[in-house]
Parts: C-alpha cells; structure tokens; sequence
C-alpha cells in the first residue's frame, strides 16, 4: 500500500472556456468541481491504475468526510477551512488561481505524526506533495520521510521553498524544478546535469530535476539519466507533476530500475496532460506513449 500525505488540500474547480480575455466578462462553458491537493491527485491516480493507496492528511471535516466516500482516505479535521484552487482553461492557455490555505490547529503535526506512526508498517512507499498550510512546520515533511525511512519505507517528497530545503539530507527521492534547485543550490552551475549531480551529492539521495515540456534529469545511485517525454501531447497540464509523482512513487513501492521508472512517470504525466481534470490520467494516451519515452544514460563528467 502507498501512502500519499497532503499538507494543504484543497477544492480544485476548473473553468472552460473558448477564450481568456483580461478585464472581460466571462460566461463559463463548463465547470468541474472535486476534492484535490497534490498528494490527493497522486492518490486518485494511483487508485486508477489499480494501485493500493491511501491518502492522509490534514483537512476540516466536511473535506475528509466527502473525500472517504470516493478514495480510501483519513484526514485530520485540523484545518479551520479547506482552500479552493481555481483552474481557468481556455483554448490559447491555462491560468491557475491558488489559494494560500488555512491555518493548521496547533499540534496538528504531533497529532498526524502519531497517525502515520501506525501507518508506516504496512506500507510500501510513501509521498509527501504540495505545499504547507498555515501554521505547519516547515521541518514536518522531513520529519514523516525519517519516519518512513526507519520503517524501510521508499520515500518521494514533492515539495517547495522552506520545506524542500528542510528536506535536503533525509535521503528521500526529491523532485525539484529548475527554479527550485537553483534556489537550494545558491550559485548554481550553468549546466544542468551538473547541477543535479551537485545537488544530488549534497542531499545523499536521488534528484529528479523536472523540467516542463523538457523532460527531466535524474540522479540516482551513482547514475544520471535524462528523460525527453512524449511530444505533441495537449491538454490542460494541471496535475501532470501529480502524474508523474504517481509514477516515481510506484516503481519505487515495486523496487523496479530507475529507467523504467522515469519511462513510466514520463508517460503518466503526458497521459494527465491530455486528461480533462488534475488527479486522472488518459489511459489510451498512457498505452500509446509509454513505449516512445526515451530514457538516456549521461556519461557526464565534470571540467
């Protein structure tokens, strides 16, 4: 079973129109509105691939509820609100509207870390995604990943700012964006494998450097690889990040290589692109692109 821990979940509402037009009004073609948060995204994926999860956290009570109904799930009522993020997809572009989230009760971290406690034994691996909500501590993401890691447990952190470099030194895999890396790294190096390798070596444990419609760069066990995903593949790329987390996260649950891997996360997170909501994935757009992912070893050596 895979655990999926969301901090700061929220109601993701998607707006559909023909066109975005700044300072216009707007009449919306269609809305969708569902339970969401990266950890909860990656849960929804992995239970559509048919893949043992449950998905933990922190909400109010009226979000945990709503959300058992649908996934297996337990959340927290420790949260005096869920957020809403809103999603604005139009032909020519997406715009995403995040809310920053509501405080935490005090203690609410002792009180999850008590709840995964139990967890952990059963599992095999867990993810930590998405941003902190008000009042939690920087440090709790690093905190449930040692936690994991003592049980055994295979750890993926997708996380940004003061949490990720919390993280830095738990061993966890680590998933980075190029801004984000820069960012942990100071001076970074103009070149990104480089860079992965440096950061990579600094944190004692994989990187995985995600970089868009690039692809991405890994560095694991001693090896890098660079990723180039699928092209030509449009849609709304909302929840692609989730997709791809969903997939690290599972060949790590089943110990596969980090090649395929990285083919697998690629893929799904091309088959979210063309899916209509975060937290889904096209499986016919899954199928036909898995196999064109390319994968490729960097025999990279530094000046």
């Amino acid at each position: 079973m895979i655990i999926t821990v969301t901090l700061n979940p929220a109601i993701d509402v998607t707006y559909r129109l023909p066109r975005l037009t700044v300072g216009e009004v707007h009449r919306v073609a269609e809305v969708t509105s569902r339970l969401g948060g990266k950890g909860v995204n990656v849960a929804r994926v992995l239970h559509q691939l048919a893949e043992p999860t449950h998905a933990v956290g922190l909400a109010d009570e009226a979000f945990a509820e709503a959300l058992a109904s649908e996934l297996p799930s337990t959340f927290l009522p420790e949260l005096e609100e869920v957020r809403r993020t809103v999603v604005v997809a139009a032909a020519e572009s997406t715009t995403s509207l995040w809310e920053p989230g509501r405080q935490a009760a005090p203690g609410a971290d002792l009180r999850l870390l008590d709840l995964l406690e139990d967890w952990v034994v059963d599992a095999t691996a867990l993810t930590v995604s998405g941003s902190l909500a008000p009042g939690v501590p920087v440090d709790l993401p690093a905190r449930i990943a040692r936690l994991a890691a003592a049980a055994g447990v295979p750890v993926l952190l997708d996380l940004d700012d003061a949490a990720l470099a919390a993280a830095v030194g738990t061993g966890a895999v680590l998933t980075p964006n190029e801004d984000e890396a820069a960012r942990l790294l100071g001076d970074a190096p103009d070149d990104p494998v480089v860079a992965v390798k440096e950061l990579a070596t600094r944190h004692g444990g994989p990187i995985v450097l995600t970089r868009g419609r690039l692809g991405s760069i890994a560095c694991a066990d001693g090896a890098c690889w660079e990723v180039s995903p699928p092209a030509g593949i449009a849609g709304n790329p909302t929840g692609a990040g989730d997709a791809t987390a969903a997939g690290i996260v599972r060949g790590l649950a089943h110990g596969r290589p980090w090649p395929e891997i990285l083919r697998d996360a690629a893929a799904l997170g091309a088959a979210a692109v063309a899916a209509p909501v975060a937290g889904e994935i096209d499986t016919e757009t899954y199928a036909s692109v898995l196999a064109g992912v390319r994968v490729e070893r960097i025999d990279h050596e530094e000046p």
